[in-house]
């Protein structure tokens, strides 16, 4: 073989330190035969001990090494030297830098298959390069430089906007992403929604870097920023805040629908959920009437077109006089349901005005969870939660982290 055509073997697949002596093209892969030069640095892996003699050659060993326009490349090591111990009769192969002990897999092959894992499911992968569900796993598992990366995201930062959410592991199983949601980076995924999880993650970030956390409505989520960061500003995340509306506005009309008529009407959804502003004149009519034949709805419609004011506001102080005025009317209201959405409002006047300080969402995160839909799909389901949240981030790191990990 023509000694450029070595080097050039070498360069492509890093194998610096390594004699190409032959390559072959099988049925569905290349194999380069390659020769190792003798450790004279050896030691005893037992004792310690430099005092050794040659003791023959190691059978050619063959492992993985990468994928090449679909097909794998695997290396034959040649003349790895075997050694034996004068003081405790320990013998013994020389180990490689290029791959683990008794690993079929080099530690690049390793790198190739968590990349492949942050875009396809275990069987794809096992499939692919032919290696069991297990030894994927494994490697996964291993790969501690994934937290360590993460970890380094949060020490870089000057400032962070932590946005918190929870999404569905597994049925009623839920799971909370950290992000930032300025500079668009995922945190950490942890293993379930428990306060005292998310306490354990938020104490390890320096508090006086943390100028944001956005969150849902949810009190616990509040009160753990609050304890921990108390010179951030909480932002309770304003699609939520719609949403939330947009949620009270159907059960009033469900209930006026099927609890006071029975069931014997049917008051349309859809357009009472829609912005008034972008139903048509028609439609607009439709809504009054409708409003004029079920008076009850009122209070709630009337509530939720307010609240996209407020959101419309130019700056904090006009937001926080369009609130008021919503508290102040919601709670001078008869109906229950509209007084004690009041309270709500009033509880988290500040967190929703704070939106107006930074313009601050969780669009990031909510992106990200739907993401993380996709990643499930693409993996048909997991069953095991630390794996599920480590597959998860492999999807969110940069492609140029892979070759660190």
């Amino acid at each position: 073989m023509a000694n450029g055509h070595k080097n050039n073997i070498t360069n492509m697949l890093g194998l610096k330190g390594f004699k190409v002596s032959d390559t072959r093209e099988e049925e569905d892969a290349f194999v380069i035969e390659v020769q190792v030069k003798p450790n004279k640095t050896a030691v005893c892996p037992e004792c310690n001990s430099k005092d050794l003699y040659r003791h023959g050659k190691a059978k050619p060993r063959k492992v993985l090494h990468a994928l090449i326009n679909g097909k794998k490349v695997y290396l034959e090591i040649h003349g790895r030297q075997r050694w034996k111990c004068k003081h405790c009769g320990r013998t013994f192969t020389q180990e490689l830098e290029i791959a683990k002990p008794r690993s079929r897999l080099t530690r690049h092959a390793e790198k190739l298959v968590l990349w492949l894992l942050s875009l396809m499911s275990f069987k794809a992968v096992s499939k692919l390069l032919k290696i069991s569900y297990g030894k994927a796993k494994k490697i996964l598992m291993e790969a501690k430089a994934i937290p360590g990366l993460l970890r380094s995201m949060i020490n870089d930062a000057e400032e962070l906007h932590l946005g918190i959410d929870e999404h569905s592991f597994k049925h009623q199983e839920m799971v909370l992403i950290i992000t930032d949601v300025k500079a668009k980076k995922v945190l950490e995924v942890l293993k379930d929604d428990r306060v005292a999880t998310l306490e354990a993650f938020l104490s390890e970030i320096p508090a006086h870097k943390v100028k944001e956390v956005c969150i849902d409505m949810k009190e616990a989520f509040r009160k753990a920023a609050n304890r921990l960061f108390p010179e951030a500003n909480v932002v309770v995340d304003h699609f939520h805040m719609i949403a939330d509306a947009n949620k009270r506005m159907d059960e009033a009309r469900r209930i006026e629908q099927d609890v006071r008529h029975k069931g014997k009407v049917k008051i349309p959804k859809k357009i009472f959920l829609v912005a008034r502003e972008n139903l048509s004149d028609r439609g607009r009519q439709r809504v009054d009437e409708l409003l004029k034949t079920y008076p009850n709805l009122k209070g709630f419609y009337w509530a939720k077109e307010r609240l996209r004011d407020v959101y419309r506001a130019r700056d904090k102080s006009e937001a926080a006089e369009l609130l008021d005025l919503i508290i102040m009317n919601l709670k001078a209201s008869d109906d229950a349901e509209l007084y004690r959405w009041g309270n709500t409002l009033k509880r988290w006047r500040q967190p929703i005005l704070n939106y107006f300080d930074n313009r601050t969402t969780n669009a990031f995160t909510e992106g990200c969870n739907t993401k993380i839909k996709m990643l499930k799909r693409l993996s048909f389901g997991l069953r095991d939660v630390t794996v599920y949240t480590r597959k998860v981030l492999l999807g969110f790191l940069p492609p140029e982290c892979f070759h660190t990990i």
